[in-house]
């Protein structure tokens, strides 16, 4: 008798701690769909990237600009929208650039990513202080027509060029080697958008 009284004892409590457990899960797993639902980190690349030219460039001084890329009407409500339909730009807690593409539409075996020995990219505003947020150093070793900028600026929230009304993006270098021809280029941006409610 005794023996089944500690059995049942036993069955019990086991029984009381797999609910307790499953209860705590429950509210964990509860807790965690909750955050994702009024904030998360949205990655956004605008379509067709930023479309520009450089002009031919026989100086192989450092500072010459291959770029500076006027950036107007980037609809970042929509953006926002179209990734989490229950956010829009009113909900944005930090912006940050993930990356940043450069490819030449139109490089042969003399006018390439190889031609670029040092390129800085800067973003600019009306208001804002002019922050660099990426550079690079292309190898000489490889023709090609596509460079990832390692981004520079590390967690450095950009929203406040991203809202203004116009912002642009300076792309300056250093040539290795001079182009022969005018370049056909375009920029691919990817920011980390950072929302809540």
């Amino acid at each position: 008798m005794k023996n089944q009284i500690k059995v049942i004892y036993m069955r019990t409590k086991i029984k009381t701690l797999l609910a307790s457990a499953l209860i705590i899960t429950t509210i964990l797993l509860s807790c965690n769909n909750i955050k994702e639902s009024i904030e998360r980190d949205l990655f956004i690349t605008p379509t067709g990237g930023i479309s520009f030219t450089i002009p031919k460039i026989s100086s192989t001084e450092s500072g010459a600009v291959i770029g500076d890329l006027n950036v107007k009407n980037l609809n970042l409500d929509s953006l926002i929208n179209n990734a989490s339909p229950r956010f829009g730009l009113k909900n944005v807690k930090t912006i940050r650039i993930k990356e940043f593409n450069l490819e030449f539409l139109n490089a042969d075996s003399l006018n390439n990513i190889q031609n670029i020995e040092n390129i800085i990219v800067k973003i600019q505003a009306s208001g804002q202080t002019v922050q660099s947020i990426a550079t690079a150093n292309p190898s000489s070793n490889v023709v090609t027509s596509k460079l990832s900028i390692p981004i520079t600026a590390g967690n450095s929230d950009i929203r406040a060029f991203l809202t203004s009304t116009s912002f642009s993006y300076n792309l300056s270098a250093k040539l290795r080697t001079a182009t022969t021809k005018e370049l056909k280029a375009r920029a691919t941006v990817t920011y980390t958008i950072s929302v809540g409610l």
